[in-house]
């Protein structure tokens, strides 16, 4: 049962702050690939230690997950305080693609911008609503 009173966007701009910073995190990525040869440690790669050169650092590609899980929540959160339905169905579905894109970014990390994306302007429409 979705509850109604006292709205607060909160969990709107939360949203919005977290689609934001994960789109700058998607659009980083790229750079990192184009600039990891750069930033090697030839001394390290002869070595057979991992540096820049090896790949991303494991915490970067964990904070994918984190921006899922507080995606959630203000996916969660927005959407039980909104009143419209195509707010909630779209808020909802924009965050299952962001979990897909994620989930199958070699393949899919396109849909990740245009996950983000549709969450910013879904999270506006709704402060706007109230």
């Amino acid at each position: 049962m979705a509850y109604f009173s006292r709205y607060t966007p909160i969990a709107d701009k939360l949203g919005i702050v977290s689609a934001v910073i994960c789109a700058v995190h998607c659009l980083v990525i790229p750079a990192i690939f184009l600039l990891k040869y750069t930033w090697a440690d030839s001394t390290g790669a002869a070595n057979g230690k991992a540096g820049w050169g090896s790949g991303l650092p494991h915490w970067w590609e964990m904070l994918d997950y984190i921006f899922l899980i507080v995606g959630f929540i203000a996916v969660y959160h927005a959407a039980n305080h909104s009143g419209k339905k195509p707010i909630k169905w779209s808020l909802w579905f924009f965050w299952l693609c962001l979990a897909v894109a994620v989930v199958f970014e070699k393949q899919l990390h396109w849909m990740a911008y245009i996950a983000s994306g549709g969450l910013i302007l879904t999270h506006f429409f709704n402060i706007r609503n109230h």
